[in-house]
């Protein structure tokens, strides 16, 4: 498992789509101040995700490898670029890189002008480049947990599959959750349902829901399809 719990990524998360949802609401209402206020706290949440990341995961052998490509990916996206740029304008400089908005019968649109450090703006009006820019740091995330599911997942660490593979036995998994060897075997379990008791014991993945209400995605699970 990680040095660190991988639990702060998901409530890096769940911060960053607090203060998303708080700049729907003040911009509907024209709050232009407290707009502010949340977009510079939606832009340090949703950057710190990816320091959690690589906080919890940097000692493991393979994350450097894995990170790599995916961290040159978000430096030559230019919504991820222009959120880089916002954050540091408003963490170093004291600046909001917010230009102005536009009011009619059917609602408000707010939108950037291009932060003064650098780098140009984006088309998009703030709620909708919030959005996607959180998407895409969420997408990062999914792919983090399914494709690095036994280093991050203990749902997925605690499998027969996986101690297998390190040459290991249930009775190993028992005593790395703390608990006595053969603290599941009550006699008439299978090996298959004393991994899955197991597992009940395991944290998992503490945002599924995010995946799938914003991605329309489903975190697969050891024991779907289990009867």
């Amino acid at each position: 498992m990680p040095t660190r719990s991988f639990g702060v990524v998901d409530f890096k998360v769940a911060e960053a789509e607090y203060f998303l949802g708080r700049i729907r609401v003040v911009s509907e209402r024209h709050e232009w101040h407290p707009l502010q206020f949340y977009l510079s706290a939606f832009a340090a949440a949703t950057r710190s995700v990816t320091f959690a990341m690589q906080a919890a995961l940097t000692d493991h052998p393979g994350f450097a490898e894995w990170y790599a490509p995916r961290q040159s990916a978000l430096k030559s996206d230019p919504r991820a670029r222009f959120f880089h740029e916002f954050r540091t304008a408003s963490q170093h400089l004291g600046e909001s890189p917010l230009s102005g908005g536009e009011f009619s019968a059917s609602g408000s649109r707010y939108y950037f002008a291009a932060p003064s450090n650098g780098g140009a703006a984006i088309e998009e009006d703030v709620v909708s480049a919030c959005e996607e820019y959180f998407k895409t740091i969420l997408r990062l995330v999914y792919d983090c947990y399914v494709e690095l599911a036994p280093i991050v997942n203990a749902q997925w660490r605690f499998t027969k599959e996986h101690f297998s593979s390190l040459g290991l036995t249930i009775a190993d998994a028992e005593v790395e959750m703390g608990l006595p060897p053969g603290w599941t075997d009550a006699g008439e379990l299978t090996e298959d349902a004393r991994w899955r008791l197991l597992r009940c014991e395991a944290d998992g993945c503490g945002i599924s829901d995010h995946f799938q209400s914003w991605l329309s995605l489903s975190l697969p699970h050891p024991d779907d399809g289990a009867e």
